[in-house]
């Protein structure tokens, strides 16, 4: 039987049994008149389509159920099938390792990155660095001016002159207490101020020690002989400037952070994983890390930490993935694709199909199969983990079944 168009008789698709003879009932005239202008212009998800739409419908009344492969499924015609773009090929086993496919990004190790801040209320005076400069343990970064540096250097002189005062007088109550001359409560005084006096001075070295006075301009400073009217911030480690808040003549902030400096020759990977997966991954697993700009170029890490907070919104945790980066290709901010391999899972054989293959029927996963030369039938699966673009099947296909892949 053929459905007559303006263009050219199309072949009807046969569900189950024989082609009825004409005159054919209006709804399934109606239902077959849709169908096949629709399979003629998309590819082989056209099947499952019409398939929930059509040919999952209840049996009529009074009829039984198909039970051999001619009655079951979806008949297309060769002809048909090649002008939708029907492909098939053989279901095949594979040797898996278990891997998970994972989006991510490049974060900063957070044990190789410094803020330097200012530590007091000032002016800046001058600064050293550019962003993008090499800095090394010690190098100048920003020098400040402010009055908290004039008050601790005061503060500490006038500790140093009264600890002075203090020692000469606890040393003469000492002597005069060997020669019993004082009494044993003058002495004990004398020495107690000397030890408190002690402390104070240890105290204001402390916080021109936190301004970033070098404790070699500290004994200058109480010799008298210099007074430092600014401080010098320096880099507290080796790396790169890569950011930069301050200009010449700005006040800042003791709290406020002016520069950042990292040591960019290994970074963190943050992986976005969800929680179905989290279990599956264990420290020291390996992970193969892609740049999305350039994917043949591949690099090699660790997981470090396996997040133990899921969010609420997204249902992921992180993975933390620690990358050697000596030659800095990663750049923190990057997305990146990753491939994690689980090494609590051994290597087994599947069968795996393009994602692309597998559609949704009745709210179950499914592909379909050739289970005729021209009829197709709809498989419901139980899908394993993702490995890349394809997908592994742990039930509902055997080897060797012929799967419509597009």
């Amino acid at each position: 039987m053929s459905i007559e168009t303006k263009e050219q008789a199309l072949p009807v698709m046969q569900v189950g049994g024989e082609v009825p003879t004409p005159p054919e009932p209006a709804a399934a005239s109606h239902a077959r008149g849709w169908i096949l202008p629709g399979l003629t212009l998309v590819a082989g998800r056209a099947i499952g389509a019409l398939w929930t739409r059509y040919f999952q419908a209840e049996p009529p009344a009074g009829t039984s159920a198909p039970t051999t492969a001619r009655e079951r499924g979806v008949a297309l015609p060769g002809p048909l099938a090649e002008r939708a773009g029907i492909r098939t090929a053989p279901a095949t086993a594979e040797s898996v390792v278990p891997t998970i496919d994972v989006l991510g990004h490049v974060e900063f190790d957070s044990a190789r990155v410094a803020d330097v801040g200012g530590r007091l209320e000032g002016r800046v005076v001058a600064v050293h660095v550019e962003l993008g400069d090499r800095v090394e343990p010690g190098d100048p970064i920003v020098s400040i001016e402010g009055p908290d540096l004039g008050e601790a250097v005061a503060e500490l002189l006038e500790a140093r002159a009264e600890l002075a005062a203090a020692s000469a007088h606890a040393q003469r109550q000492t002597a005069l207490r060997r020669e019993q001359l004082t009494t044993a409560t003058e002495h004990e005084a004398a020495t107690a101020e000397h030890a408190a006096l002690e402390a104070r001075v240890r105290g204001a070295e402390q916080r021109l020690g936190a301004l970033g006075i070098a404790p070699g301009s500290i004994d200058a400073a109480t010799r008298g002989r210099a007074l430092p009217r600014t401080v010098t911030r320096r880099a507290p480690i080796a790396g790169e400037v890569v950011e930069r808040h301050v200009h010449l003549g700005a006040v800042v902030d003791p709290t406020e952070p002016l520069v950042r400096i990292a040591d960019l020759s290994a970074v963190w990977i943050l992986l976005s994983l969800f929680e179905r997966d989290l279990g599956r991954v264990r420290v020291e697993d390996r992970v193969e890390v892609l740049r999305e700009v350039s994917p043949g170029l591949v690099f090699h890490g660790v997981v470090e930490h396996v997040g133990a907070v899921v969010d609420a919104e997204t249902r992921t945790a992180d993975v933390r993935v620690a990358v050697e980066n000596v030659e800095r290709r990663l750049r923190p901010g990057q997305f990146v694709h990753a491939v994690l391999h689980v090494g609590g899972e051994a290597r087994h054989d599947a069968i795996l199909l393009p994602e692309t293959a597998v559609s949704q029927i009745q709210g179950a996963p499914s592909v379909f199969v050739r289970i005729a030369p021209d009829r197709y039938d709809a498989r419901p699966l139980e899908l394993g983990p993702a490995h890349g673009a394809r997908i592994e099947v742990r039930r509902g296909l055997a080897v060797g079944d012929e799967v419509v892949l597009e």
